[in-house]
Parts: structure tokens; sequence; C-alpha cells
């Protein structure tokens, strides 16, 4: 990236957070502080700073002078008519960027807030011209006069000049600016490509033509320009996460291909052991979006912690991945850590595993007697309960209530319905040509179900996992089927975090706007079990069948309606 573009691309990303930071450093900085500059020290003239440097008498300075003279910033300074501060260095000191850097060198050395001596502090930061922080340094010497121990990022000072708009120092070296996120990420190697192009994907650029300088006209009369571009990026910019913001105190993880596409073929792995498939850039997106965080963590506060949780609410667990902390790298924004070996966990694998009880109509007879058994059990059929219907017509598909509907035989009795789930396995054409068991892997989950309020009694749900031959409990309760709607098919009106993926707060206020049933939607249903373990059994993390088990043992119970089971990997499935 030219520094032309950089600039342009600091200009857009930092200038709401410039202002606002340029107002605290403004506060700051006229607050009372006590460092002491003698008199022989500063020299206080009665001209302006541009005056100042172009008298002849000032020759040893007139390198960076007529430096800035080309990049304009004596007119920009004039433009503004506000105090200022100006960064220079001697001849011997001075070192002619190449084009490309020029004027972003000369905006480092410039700065819109009037830098007295006497107010100067150790650790201040001040906002310069080219939307970085350049770092006061004021030992104890430099507190009690010496000079040339107060430093602008590491650059001594050794003359003070107060002019009538400003102040000039006179440094021991021309400043230095440190890379940051955006700086360091721009120029990864190669084998980062992936990490790297992943982050400039999720922004664009647009041609800023006030700010690019035309450079002539070709043969059919269109300006040509000497281009800049301006970059955006809705991913960060909706967090308030700008990657170029000097004020920033960030923590990034950083992933090598090699590592990305260990990653993700341990995914593939997984999920085929599971019988289940994810979208690879549902992955892709996890990685991108657990890799920043809003915290700058040193090594000791990232080993410390269980759980990080990124600017995008992703969980990083400390114990499950490896992260080399022994050799964190610094940017003057942040902090990073190279990701040696990364494992997507299991609730993004599984964001949650949902199924239906009407999918007994595409059994065979020999399907339903292996995945269903009715004791005192009649008339057993599917039925749509709720037309398909949507909050939002061609983004969110049509979702129906079809249900499983059934009767006691026998009402002086109680009955049992006991499923194991499976699934049902579609071809080309949307027909469904298989039935496989579910297989649930070992970890923890939230359990839901739904059916249709107004059943009126209670019902006993137990829950196991089929090891073999062994059906092993794995809990047991009660819930009551009455005329609330907790269970009224899959509202989940009692439960957060229950919508389909995709369907977050933001969103559901949205569509809340178009449809007052919005936020009914396809939801996990209502809680049989807060939190349900299941065991590695096997010894190998294989994942088993589970069955549902529903036990009612109320006389004079009528009609019998199911609508769906849901598991959802709670964060410590992980």
């Amino acid at each position: 990236m030219s520094m032309k573009t950089r600039y342009a691309f600091l200009t857009v990303f930092v200038g709401i957070v410039a202002l606002s930071s340029c107002s605290d450093t403004w506060d700051e900085h006229y607050r009372q502080y006590t460092t002491e500059i003698s008199n022989d020290q500063l020299v206080m003239v009665d001209m302006t700073s541009e005056e100042w440097l172009s008298d002849p008498a000032q020759s040893r300075l007139n390198q960076m002078y007529q430096f800035f003279v080309e990049q304009g910033v004596f007119t920009r300074l004039r433009e503004k008519g506000q105090l200022h501060s100006i960064l220079m260095v001697e001849n011997a000191d001075f070192v002619k960027p190449d084009e490309e850097n020029a004027l972003f060198v000369a905006n480092s050395h410039i700065t819109d807030i009037s830098l007295s001596p006497s107010n100067l502090y150790d650790g201040e930061r001040v906002l310069m011209w080219h939307n970085k922080f350049v770092t006061v340094g004021v030992d104890s010497l430099g507190a009690i006069g010496k000079l040339d121990h107060i430093s602008f990022n590491g650059a001594p000072a050794h003359e003070v000049i107060k002019t009538l708009d400003g102040y000039i120092y006179v440094l021991d070296a021309m400043i230095q600016t440190p890379t940051s996120l955006s700086d360091y990420i721009n120029n990864l190697p190669e084998e980062y490509g992936m990490f790297r192009e992943m982050v400039l994907a999720s922004g664009g650029k647009v041609f800023d033509k006030a700010n690019s300088k035309p450079i002539g006209v070709d043969n059919t009369g269109n300006t040509i320009y000497d281009t800049i571009w301006i970059y955006t990026n809705d991913f960060f910019d909706a967090k308030n996460f700008s990657l170029t913001s000097e004020s920033l105190t960030a923590t990034m993880l950083l992933f090598s291909d090699e590592v990305i596409k260990e990653a993700l073929a341990d995914a593939d792995a997984t999920l085929a052991a599971w019988d289940m498939e994810r979208d690879r850039e549902i992955l892709l997106k996890w990685l991108l979006e657990v890799a920043f965080f809003n915290k700058q963590y040193s090594k000791e506060e990232f080993e410390s912690n269980i759980d990080l949780i990124s600017i995008y609410d992703r969980q990083w667990r400390i114990a499950e991945q490896e992260v080399d902390t022994q050799n964190p790298i610094s940017v003057s924004n942040g902090i990073i850590y190279n990701v040696q070996k990364v494992r997507i966990p299991n609730n993004v694998l599984m964001y949650r595993l949902k199924d239906f009880y009407y999918t007994w109509e595409f059994c065979s007879d020999e399907e339903k007697s292996q995945y269903f058994q009715f004791t005192n059990i009649k008339d057993i059929s599917a039925s749509t309960a709720v037309a398909g219907w949507t909050p939002e017509a061609g983004v969110w598909p049509l979702h129906e209530n079809r249900v499983l509907q059934c009767y006691p035989d026998d009402k002086t009795q109680g009955f049992t319905i006991v499923l194991e789930p499976f699934k049902c396995i579609k071809d080309d054409s949307g027909n469904v040509s298989e039935i496989r068991p579910w297989l649930i892997p070992p970890g923890t989950y939230r359990f839901a179900m739904g059916f249709t309020q107004n059943m009126g009694y209670d019902l006993d749900v137990t829950f196991s996992v089929i090891n073999g031959p062994d059906v092993v409990e794995l809990g047991k309760t009660t819930i009551t089927i009455d005329s609330s709607t907790k269970f009224h098919y899959d509202r989940g009106t009692t439960l957060s975090d229950t919508w389909p993926e995709g369907y977050d707060k933001e969103e559901r206020t949205r569509l809340l706007t178009l449809n007052s049933k919005a936020n009914n939607y396809d939801t996990d249903g209502g809680l049989v079990f807060e939190e349900i373990e299941i065991p590695d059994l096997s010894g190998t993390g294989a994942a088993l069948p589970v069955q549902i088990r529903l036990d009612n043992h109320t006389p004079n119970s009528s009609k019998v309606t199911l609508n769906h089971w849901c598991l959802r990997p709670t964060s410590n499935n992980y």
C-alpha cells in the first residue's frame, strides 16, 4: 500500500476518533504539570513559525523546512489559522523520504496542539496530522529541566522555540511512526495470505476524487489522476474498532495459512464422523470474528483467563487452543499473538441440532418401528398446524409448524412415546431418500421441545444416550403442557438466544417492525433441561444416538401434539 493510500485509509477510519482523541489530548495537555524548562532552553520569538523557519538565520533547519514547503505544510497551517506544534531536525539529522512516503512523513511531524514544554508529561500521546499518536517521554531529569530528557517517540529534544502561533521542537532524530495493526496486516507475507485476504475482503475501497491529483488527460479527454483510495470496512466499523486508530488498544490473533488449512481439515473430519455438514464460509467467518479483542492482553493476562470474548462475542477458550504467548508482537495500537494450532469449537461446528416429529410420515413401517415406540397410542398422523410463514419474504425461508398428533387408546391409562431422533436425507429433487439416526457428540447441551398449548397434563421427559445395546439415562424431569405458550410449537417465549443462525438481536428488532410474530420464528422451543451432558461413553469421542422418552400418567388425557426437539451446544461444549 502506498503512503498516499495509507493516509486516505486513515482519514476514513479515524476521522471521528481523531477529533475525540484530539479533544482529550488538548484537555489533558492544559492540566497543571510541573515540568520545568530553563529560559536558555526556551527561545521566544515575535514571529510566526513559518516566518522564523524561513529566516536565513535558521539555515541549519532549511532542509526540513523546504521539505515542509514542498508538502504544503505551511499552506495548510495558514488555512487552519490555529495554534500548532512542529517537530524539526537539523540538516545533519534530516533524511528525505521517497515521494511515496513524503506526505505521510511530513504529517507525522505536525500537530494542531500548542505543546507548552511546561505541560508535557511522561506517556502523553499527541495526535499528529497523519492521524497517529506520538508518545511524549519525560523522565525524572526531564521533569526538572533537562530538555534532552524530553522525547517524542524516543527522539530527544534539544531546543524549543515559542512562536506567535505555536511551538517548534528541534529533535535529535526524525519521528519514526510505529507500525499499526492495519500496517502489519497489509504487509503480512504470503504464508499469512489467507488471513490477510479475509481481513481486506471484509472492506472495500472507493476513488477519492477530491484528494487525488490530476496528472494529465487521456486520448479520450478524460482526466488521469494520481489516485488516492478511501478504504472502508463495515466489519470493523460496526464494532467501532479501527485497525488504524492509534487510540485503539487491541489484541489480535494471527493465523497462518498452514494453521487455517489444518483447522478446516480437522473440522471436515470431525463433521464427517458426526454425519454432519457445515458451510465452509461460516468456519472462516468464525476465524475472522474470533481474532480481534478490544483490550490489549499481556502474556500474563492472556494466560490467566478461561475465555476471551472477541469484539464479535466469539469465544476463545485458552486451554483448548495453542498460542505462542512467549513471543508477542507489539504494534502501535495493540499486541499480536501467533496461533500455532486452532481447533474450531464444537459449538461452532454445531449451531444447534433441531428436528421435527412429523418426519414419522417419511418412515417405512420398519423404520417407524425402529425409531418410534408407542404405548397406549392410536390414530397417529402428521398435519400442518401453522402454515408456512416468514417474518421477511425473500430473506428468511418459509417455516411451518407441521406436527405429529395422536390420541390415547385407553383414556383411563397414561401413555408412553419413545423417539430415537433421526434425520431425513433428501435427494437433489428435495425428496426424502434415506433415514439415518442423529449422532450426537459428547458435550453439554441445552435441551428444548415443542408441543402445543392446552394439552392440560404433565409429561415426564427422560433423555438417554444409546451405547450399543445399552440405553444410558442422562436426565429426567417433568414439564407441564398448559395454557401458556412456553411449549407452544417452537415459539420459545421463555428462553433467550433461541433463534436460527443469523437471526440476532438487531435483526429481531428490525423484523418486529415488519411482522409482530417475528419473535416466534423457528426458535428452539420450551426449556426441558438447562444443561444436559452427553458423556464420552465410547472413550473415543464418538457421537452416539440418543433417545427421548415421554411418559404421561394422567387418566383422561386428550389429544397429543408433538412438534420438535432441539439440542443447542452450550459455551462449555467447546
